[in-house]
């Protein structure tokens, strides 16, 4: 399950899987004349996750995750339901009609139990609160010594948990309240499932965009936000990051900030939000997009690159799922791709959340880490501890 389109798309039994680096060539497929939401029966959708970075940059080796999903996983569904925002449902299909048969059999399912008096979840962090304050001053040192601008510090939570997948992921879901990319994917070894409120890139008509989210405040601080010069500052470098990444693959003279640091209230938190839009070249395919703006600079920081190698160093565990995207592309060669914040990985016994933020040279160690545990306010929320 994706979003695509304002809608969300529904999707089982694959005709085909592409994992690891054969995700490139899925993104490479030609596009067809066909440009409606049909286009998504035939289309792909999937995981790219965040250490799939290291196929587009040269970056250290991450640390490995044998219980965690894979590197990037997309599947191609020839039969999709597609479920519109007032509940509607249609159902599209390039493959035969008992595919559709067995979609509708499935979508029509009662839905697995929720979650019932839900016990208290012990939580273990990645960068326990000494360690990720001085992972911080760690950043704030580098960026002082002009090492690099900015860097996306993440930790990770760990709990137990033994419920049903799909009953997490509509604790989150509800937790985190409207979204445009709510996902869920089952993947061999668990589920990843995401409630993200910000867009990676989009693909329609030629057109592109983008929608970085910087700056974070607790609900109702919206002005303190707007005038914090710190926020103001992270947020305007990523946008400058992201004109240069759409900048790659755009016709000349046709990248533009459409909207700048506009309030984004999300009900757990308030967040600003730019677009930054262009036209594409006639010869830019899918692939060549996603490879452009990949893994977001809002969860990595800027440069890119000297950032991801700052994360590599600092952060002791993977990403994962977390901050890479989850993808829906038409037959058509329209794209939503999401950023994979406020994402889990669910697996045998466990799940796992990531949550962090953005340190400049004006981050306060001990503010950041309650900036990233205010983000994991769905994810406590969802286990039943808030």
């Amino acid at each position: 399950m994706a979003s695509h389109r304002g809608a969300t798309v529904v999707a089982a039994g694959p005709c085909e899987v592409a994992t690891g680096d054969e995700v490139w060539g899925a993104l490479e497929r030609p596009a067809v004349e066909q440009a409606d939401e049909a286009a998504m029966a035939g289309g792909w959708i999937g995981l790219l996750g965040y250490e799939l970075a290291g196929s587009i940059e040269r970056l250290p080796t991450p640390a490995e995750d044998p219980a965690g999903p894979p590197r990037a996983a997309l599947a191609r569904y020839e039969s999709v339901a597609i479920v519109q925002p007032d509940g509607t449902c249609d159902l599209a299909t390039v493959g035969s009609e008992a595919d559709l048969d067995l979609l509708e059999e499935r979508t029509t399912a009662s839905p697995s139990p929720g979650v019932t008096d839900p016990a208290a979840h012990e939580l273990r962090s990645s960068l326990p609160a000494d360690r990720y304050e001085a992972t911080v001053q760690a950043v704030r040192e580098l960026i002082g010594a002009g090492d690099v601008f900015e860097v996306n510090v993440v930790q990770r939570l760990d709990t137990a948990w033994e419920g049903d997948e799909l009953a997490l992921a509509r604790g989150l879901w509800r937790a985190a309240g409207p979204t445009s990319h709510r996902a869920f994917l089952k993947l061999p070894g668990g589920a990843v499932v995401s409630a993200s409120p910000e867009r990676l890139v989009a693909i329609d008509d030629g057109r592109v965009w983008s929608e970085p989210i910087k700056g974070t405040a607790a609900p109702g601080d919206a002005g303190a936000l707007v005038a914090s010069e710190k926020d103001r500052a992270e947020h305007v470098m990523i946008v400058d990051l992201v004109r240069n990444d759409l900048g790659r693959v755009a016709c000349t003279g046709t990248v533009r900030v459409d909207r700048l640091m506009a309030p984004y209230p999300i009900g757990y938190a308030e967040h600003l939000v730019s677009r930054v839009s262009a036209d594409l070249t006639p010869t830019t395919s899918v692939g060549d997009v996603v490879r452009a703006v990949f893994p977001g600079g809002s969860v990595t920081g800027a440069p890119k690159v000297r950032a991801m190698e700052i994360i590599a160093e600092l952060e002791p565990v993977a990403r994962g799922p977390a901050f890479g995207s989850i993808v829906a592309m038409g037959r058509d060669g329209s794209l939503e791709a999401s950023v994979a914040i406020r994402t889990a990985w669910v697996g045998p016994g466990s799940a796992r959340y990531w949550c962090g933020g953005a340190v400049t040279w004006g981050s306060d160690p001990a503010a950041e880490r309650a900036e990233a545990w205010q983000k994991a306010t769905p994810f406590l929320r969802a286990l039943g501890d808030a």
